[in-house]
């Protein structure tokens, strides 16, 4: 049987999968008294630069965004701004929030501040359609609005490739938990038994594991063992008896419970649906 790929991007794309990404503010404008002493952002915000010179402070960090850079200042970051009046930026600004579970987006991923946009005009029309979208309240408008930060924030970060925190790609923990629950997940795997191989206590290993993975260890050894029971139902011709023995499920009827809330289907139905 091939490698069951349990890679850093499959936990990433589990983050993304939950995204959670909600419109604040707009505006376009040159801002005279844009100059701020050094604050901490309460939203997520993206500058697109139009023109101007100036300097961005971020978290210690400072940078000189020219036109058509964009700029990302996330929750929580320490920011100061600079602008002499005769030369301030002329620019557009978007206030969101994007979250994972309660999660800021940029806790999970590394990301940078400022990248450089190679179709400027084409992001320009996306901030000046957020800009017509956010005086209506219709359904139609919300599902735009939020499409909108979506393929703004996948420009950004695709700008600059983007990757997951250190914490999540390479990670000794993640390594360490990720490839222990592989070789021994036909086997009975407790969080205490995890946590004394970490050489933890208990309580310290699951405000660690949280920290790393956005969820429980219990839920996470689940997903792990369901997502290999996706693969084998698609890529083997073993029974689901055998299927669920060797993934530790102690029945059939156990396994065919948690993959059809896991999926929406029994595990007949996804091997004969996608197959």
């Amino acid at each position: 049987m091939g490698e069951n790929p349990h890679s850093q991007n499959q936990l990433l794309n589990q983050y993304i999968s939950k995204l959670e990404i909600r419109f604040i503010l707009i505006d376009n404008r040159l801002c005279p008294d844009w100059s701020r002493e050094e604050h901490t952002r309460m939203r997520d915000c993206f500058y697109l630069i139009l023109d101007g010179q100036g300097k961005i402070t971020v978290n210690g960090e400072e940078f000189y965004p020219k036109k058509d850079d964009m700029v990302l200042l996330p929750k929580n970051s320490r920011v100061s701004l600079y602008s002499e009046n005769e030369t301030c930026y002329n620019k557009y600004w978007c206030d969101f929030s994007a979250t994972i579970n309660g999660k800021s987006l940029f806790d999970i991923i590394d990301f940078p501040y400022v990248v450089h946009i190679e179709n400027p005009d084409y992001v320009k029309s996306l901030f000046n359609k957020l800009s017509e979208l956010r005086l209506k309240n219709d359904a139609v408008s919300a599902l735009m609005t939020k499409s909108i930060l979506i393929e703004l924030l996948a420009i950004f970060l695709s700008c600059d490739k983007a990757k997951p925190h250190d914490e999540i790609q390479d990670d000794e923990f993640v390594k360490f938990i990720n490839d222990y629950i592989k070789n021994h997940i036909h086997e009975k795997i407790s969080v205490k038994s995890l946590s004394n191989l970490m050489g933890f206590n208990e309580k310290y290993f699951i405000s660690i594991f949280n920290k790393h993975f956005g969820i429980t260890p219990a839920l996470y050894i689940k997903h792990m063992r369901l997502e290999t029971a996706k693969y084998d139902l698609l890529y083997t011709d073993h029974s689901i008896a055998f299927i669920a023995d060797t993934i530790g499920f102690s029945t059939i009827q156990k396994l065919s419970k948690d993959f059809k809330e896991y999926t929406g289907f029994t595990p007949t139905e996804f091997r004969k649906t996608f197959k």
